[in-house]
């Protein structure tokens, strides 16, 4: 290696140095102090979360294990999860868990406190779907969908004072009658947090140093509570939040972070981008110059870099890609362009990557259920469990003729091993191998529609449902009427009309096994080559847009009312996702614009300032 290059690597690897010394020095036990770090894309933000990790078990490790005290870190995904897992060498003084599993955490012991909260929200929804009875025709499916649901939410109010603990899946199979989907383990523990001090105490003596990455998209309602209890203790208690507000890309994330630290707070700064080549760090500086200014250095034996932007208007967009990575693959001499697999190809939207991977049938009812999306997004939709948890694996198992995994899959989840505690009589093991058989028929030499398979375990009593599958069982398609429960019950027939082969591509798609993702799936992740879709066209009702972000398409009234009241439009939303997407790159990236109109397209892309000419590409 060249010798100058050697000096400057060795000054790159400590040029945030200074960042990593504030962190340590705020996870002070006797001198506590909170901190916000701002690690641009790259930076090497988990490379500092475990240096402070190995800091704090050196210093305070044996003290905290002997008064029985952890330090809990929370991380986004469960991948990121079992990373910092790893690189702290499973050490069992940090908790390191993702938000929902924390937050399960701290509420699991407090039943009655559970059941008191469950009661007063459920009798909410009970008197809020009565008064719209009230006014509806008895004679109209919406009506009759919301009587079920009444009668769901009274049950479940009946049954409360006979659950004697309560139970929550993070991998979203919760559909027992004690147990808690996850958006009530997020709001309990936001309402506990908030206004029980008990719960506060806990916290703050069980975890004195509270380290939460991606804080820019961590739901707003833990924040909000994590800083106000930070203000009560912060004689003993250290937040620390990593991130970076230019990345923040979920709506429930707290907006304008950054501003709402309070004064007393460290701010330390990561500069250094390690991942990407300098043309693409330079790209994204130049994105993100407008929002913050900020602007990171790439390192010094990093040089080069590719970009390309192929504006098309091609109506075969599987062909386009194609002829787009042959074309990379010559200019960059990179044969693994050829490869789709070695390519991650970035949609905006999942339903654009279900098209292309064929599993939108399933895919696309459910996504236009607001209630759905999130758990959609991530794959942790109970309404699905028993498709993606169960039945997926059980069909797995059945055509490997894997006897044992099928076996620990009826004694983990059938309805007969509950009831009777695993105490199975000859008769009951005879009837149970019939049950199973009659479900894995449906597989031989069959693709079977999902509500064949339901209605196969229904019928069985084989494996519990969510609610709302419960409602759909006997559900006729609504009148027209525009009520909420019915349009969901509507579209979550037409999705279990779909075949099962959808569902294994849609487990293989959502675990990151697919070569496509979404825009905000990648987040925290790094490829050698990317190629970044954008089609406005396909992103019906999204809360980005492209041709507005480049000036094709003019601001909405409600964006110029947004920007005058100084709240988030949908520009700003659309750049911080081009800044994530970018910013996924090591060596190459292949930005694809779907467009109606090629010439506008390519004069307004100029426009920009962020691409060299020779960079953009008509096709």
């Amino acid at each position: 290696m060249n010798e100058e290059f050697v000096v400057y690597d060795d000054i790159d690897n400590h040029r945030d140095d200074e960042a990593d010394i504030v962190m340590q020095s705020c996870c002070n036990l006797q001198h506590p102090k909170s901190f916000f770090l701002f690690a641009g894309a790259g930076s090497g933000k988990t490379r500092s979360l475990i240096t402070t990790l190995s800091h704090i078990n050196k210093e305070y490790g044996e003290k905290l294990q002997q008064e029985g005290r952890k330090i809990a870190v929370i991380t986004y995904t469960n991948a990121a999860c079992d990373e910092i897992k790893r690189r702290a060498e499973y050490n069992p003084l940090f908790c390191i868990s993702t938000i929902h599993s924390f937050a399960w955490t701290l509420i699991s012991p407090h039943t009655q406190d559970i059941k008191e909260w469950l009661q007063q929200r459920l009798a909410k929804q009970v008197l809020e779907l009565s008064d719209k009875q009230k006014t509806g025709r008895p004679t109209s499916q919406a009506f009759k969908d919301r009587a079920k649901k009444i009668d769901l939410y009274k049950k479940r109010i009946e049954y409360l004072p006979n659950i004697k603990k309560f139970i929550y899946n993070p991998d979203g199979n919760n559909i027992e009658k004690n147990s808690l989907d996850h958006a009530e383990v997020i709001s309990i523990t936001a309402d506990f947090l908030t206004e029980k001090q008990t719960l506060q105490l806990i916290l703050v003596d069980r975890y004195p140093i509270l380290l939460i990455d991606e804080s820019q998209d961590t739901k707003k309602e833990l924040i909000d509570a994590f800083l106000l209890i930070q203000s009560h203790y912060s004689y003993q208690f250290t937040i620390g939040l990593l991130g970076d507000t230019m990345q923040r890309i979920y709506m429930d994330g707290k907006e304008n972070l950054s501003t709402l630290i309070p004064a007393g707070w460290e701010r330390p700064v990561k500069i250094m981008n390690h991942r990407s080549r300098k043309r693409i760090v330079a790209l994204c500086n130049s994105i993100r110059k407008s929002v913050d200014g900020v602007e990171q250095e790439s390192r010094h034996n990093r040089t080069g870099g590719f970009i390309r932007v192929f504006i098309t208007s091609n109506s075969n967009p599987l062909q386009a890609e194609k002829d787009i990575r042959i074309h990379m693959a010559t200019e960059t001499d990179d044969d693994e362009w050829n490869n789709l697999q070695a390519v991650k190809c970035l949609t905006v939207e999942h339903q654009m990557a279900a098209k292309r991977l064929g599993f939108n049938t399933f895919f696309e009812p459910l996504n236009s259920i607001n209630s759905y999306k999130q758990g959609l997004m991530n794959g942790s939709l109970s309404v699905m469990s028993v498709l993606t948890r169960i039945a997926l694996p059980l069909y797995e198992a059945y055509t490997t003729d894997d006897q044992f995994e099928i076996m620990r899959i009826v004694r983990e989840y059938s309805l007969i091993f509950a009831d009777k505690k695993g105490q199975l009589s000859s008769k009951d093991i005879v009837d149970l191998r019939r049950k199973i058989n009659t479900l894995t028929r449906l597989w031989d030499n069959n693709d079977p529609k999902c509500i064949d398979l339901i209605k196969c375990i229904y019928e069985e009593n084989l494996f519990n449902f969510h609610d709302d599958i419960k409602l759909l069982i006997n559900h006729t398609a609504s009148d027209g009427v525009e009520d909420p429960e019915a349009v969901k019950l509507d579209s979550l027939a037409i999705s279990f009309n779909a075949r099962f082969s959808e569902v294994k591509k849609y487990q293989e798609y959502i675990e990151g096994k697919a070569s496509f993702d979404t825009h905000q799936g990648v987040k925290g992740l790094e490829f050698p080559r990317v190629m970044v879709i954008i089609d406005d066209s396909s992103t019906r009702g999204s809360s980005f847009n492209y041709n507005k972000l480049f000036g094709i398409e003019k601001k909405s009234d409600t964006d110029i009312r947004n920007e005058a009241e100084g709240r988030e439009t949908t520009i700003e939303r659309t750049k911080r996702l081009l800044y994530v997407t970018c910013s996924r790159a090591i060596d190459s990236l292949a930005i694809v614009y779907y467009t109606t109109d090629i010439v506008a397209a390519i004069e307004a892309v100029s426009s920009s300032g962020w691409f060299e000419e020779n960079e953009i590409i008509p096709l």
